[in-house]
């Protein structure tokens, strides 16, 4: 039910999400920009009988702990108002909370957050939207977008190219526009998102001024296309991850803050300790971040994939590295694993926001490698996937929540699970 009132209360905690919790009157309220032991008014716009939602509009008594925010339109970072130490203390405070809640684990080994080196200027990746020659983030709950001139979560590469397209973009040509830096190398390459009707020969005529205006804009390709048909430039990413190239189509995920993704691997290798002779499963392997570090070391891994252009990003940048120790498997996980034979030394799983499919929890539980590593990045779904996994004889080793993305609510954690 929409609502437009305003109230006043204390936030007393942070919800998952990133929200201030309070109560007023027996409601339950969740305040956009509250931090806990603030005293803040409210603007509601949805209530319902237990609880409703709303966002800070004035902070009557602030915490020690806020800060002036970087950007005034900044829904994309909604938490740059608090401090970092105190970001990193509530992410791990919501780790535990939603392993409590939803994995029933009352006391979970819940490690200090791992810290981002860099708390600003570390995002490889940008996806923006365009409304005529503005360029930037939708503005939160609408389809309006909030131009922005630069963003000091990206990388400067991509920064330099955000700058330069604001500078030659007509108006009409573009619905959007996704920008990705190659963290290990410094250049930038674009995926552009056309309205309907430009011709191909306008967009390449764009690509080209852009590529001219910005040294560090490699290539330019065009969303929908064939990307080794680069509209002008280079049509593919080279990324390193501790030593290993990786050959990345446009459009195939990586993480977008490599020192922490490198961070995330070593935990990976010290939980599955990889040797000649293991064998390894890479659920939701992607380009196989972790499945070429993994046969490196040793192992056989199978990694499996759905997305038909992340296998073959992988296969190549395997050739490209002489690594021979992996076999991909492109296909659905929830389809794939339960033909596999087993057995396997340990599992990985770094499965999309909506976590596992149920039938995957379940043939890990049948296969039962002894050590299994899931990766998560959200808390609430993490919980729910390892219930019945703990319930399948599983212990919970190690839960290590590492900051992928400062700024953000956002909580990036691997867990280590283990049986006898």
């Amino acid at each position: 039910m929409a609502s437009d009132e305003t109230l006043e209360l204390v936030v007393d905690s942070v919800a998952q999400g990133g929200d201030g919790v309070g109560r007023h009157e027996g409601l339950v309220v969740f305040a956009r920009g509250g931090l806990p032991g603030e005293r803040v008014r409210v603007r509601l716009y949805e209530r319902h009988p237990s609880y409703a939602r709303g966002q800070v509009d004035a902070v009557l008594e602030p915490s020690p702990e806020r800060v002036a925010p970087r950007l005034a339109d900044g829904d994309h970072a909604p938490w740059q108002h608090i401090a970092y130490p105190a970001q990193l203390r509530l992410k791990a405070t919501i780790v535990r909370e939603q392993l409590v809640k939803l994995a029933g684990v009352p006391d979970p080994p819940v490690a200090p957050v791992i810290a981002a080196p860099r708390p600003w200027g570390y995002r490889n990746t940008a996806h923006l939207h365009v409304e005529d020659r503005q360029v930037g983030y939708h503005i939160a709950g609408t389809r309006a977008v909030a131009d922005l001139p630069e963003d000091p979560l990206l990388l400067p590469a991509l920064n330099e190219a955000l700058a330069g397209l604001r500078a030659i973009l007509p108006a009409g040509v573009l619905t959007g526009v996704t920008l990705r830096a190659s963290a290990a190398f410094g250049y930038a390459l674009a995926v552009l998102r056309p309205t309907r009707e430009v011709p191909a020969l306008d967009l390449l005529l764009l690509a080209e001024a852009w590529r001219a205006h910005v040294p560090a804009l490699a290539g330019v390709v065009v969303e929908g296309r064939d990307w080794r048909g680069a509209a002008s430039g280079v049509a593919s990413l080279l990324e390193e991850l501790q030593g290993i190239l990786f050959e990345l189509a446009p459009t195939t995920f990586f993480q977008v803050n490599l020192p922490q993704a490198e961070r995330m691997l070593d935990l990976a290798r010290a939980a599955l300790r990889p040797a000649p002779g293991m064998r390894l499963l890479d659920l939701y392997a992607g380009a196989g971040a972790f499945a070429l570090p993994l046969a490196r070391a040793g192992a056989e891994v199978i990694a499996v994939e759905e997305h038909a252009a992340a296998v073959a990003d992988g296969e190549r940048s395997a050739a490209l590295n002489g690594i021979e120790g992996v076999r991909f498997v492109q296909g659905a996980v929830e389809r794939v694993l339960p033909g596999l034979a087993g057995p396997f030394d340990g599992a990985l799983l770094d499965p999309p926001r909506r976590g596992c499919h149920p039938a995957v929890l379940e043939a890990l539980a049948r296969l039962a490698p002894p050590r299994v590593v899931y990766i998560s990045c959200h808390p609430g779904i993490l919980g729910r996937d390892l219930a019945p996994l703990l319930a399948a004889g599983y212990r919970l080793e190690q839960v290590q929540p590492l900051d992928l993305f400062p700024q953000t609510p956002h909580i990036e954690t691997v867990v280590t699970l283990s049986r006898a």
